[in-house]
């Protein structure tokens, strides 16, 4: 299949450049998502990831639970790494900066999974990405649309921290989920990493022809 998990966490999958990479929460709730950042028979526990840590890269291993795959063409395969050099770019300058409580948002974002910040002056400085949308718009600059961005489940809080673990108590600070684009008190429609592997669990000629429509749940793969 397309996706598939990896039961063995010292087994050695044979990943291709650019697959998607999950790693668990608990219960299998896909916490974070990156992109292989190399080909070839890899450990499990420890694979190289292109991902929206923050920052972007933010060049430390995962382990990966689970893998999806689109059998990606070498064209395809170049279009995504003009959008990662790109935008590793744009977030160079954040590689030195501690990111906190109040800096998160200069690079990151939840909802929506992919947001540009701009200057007081409306000058563009960067796109920040959730780590689901970073990967989403990376398939995306190479006219590969996963997930279906018009129909995406509502959830609270609770199931955002629970997606969060590290941040949930932060979440509870108003102006933190703020900078982060969840205005309100919710619900909010936010695109969660395990969406990606339930659209990539299909055909890759399904997955290049229709975009898919997450459900409520699809947070567990």
């Amino acid at each position: 299949m397309p996706a598939w998990r990896i039961n063995n966490i010292s087994s050695t999958p044979y990943l291709n450049l650019f697959d998607v990479i999950g790693q668990d929460g608990q219960g299998h709730f896909i916490l974070h998502a990156g992109l292989a950042a190399n080909s070839g028979a890899q450990q499990a526990r420890n694979i190289p990831v292109i991902d929206m840590g923050p920052p972007l890269p933010s060049n430390r291993p995962m382990p990966a639970n689970v893998v999806g795959t689109t059998y990606l063409t070498v064209d395809e395969q170049q279009k995504i790494k003009t959008f990662v050099d790109r935008h590793k770019s744009e977030h160079l300058a954040l590689q030195k900066v501690q990111l906190n409580r109040t800096t998160i948002g200069q690079a990151y974002c939840v909802m929506p999974h992919a947001t540009p910040l701009k200057e007081a002056d409306g000058r563009y400085t960067r796109m920040r990405f959730s780590c689901a949308g970073f990967v989403l718009e990376a398939y995306k600059f190479a006219h590969i649309q996963i997930v279906n961005e018009n129909y995406i489940p509502a959830i609270d809080l609770v199931k955002i921290q629970q997606a969060y673990p590290a941040f949930s108590k932060r979440l509870n600070n108003n102006a933190i989920r703020v900078s982060l684009g969840l205005s309100g008190n919710g619900p909010w429609p936010v695109m969660l990493c395990g969406y990606l592997f339930h659209a990539l669990n299909r055909s890759p000629q399904q997955i290049r022809q229709t975009s898919y429509v997450a459900h409520s749940g699809h947070e567990v793969f």
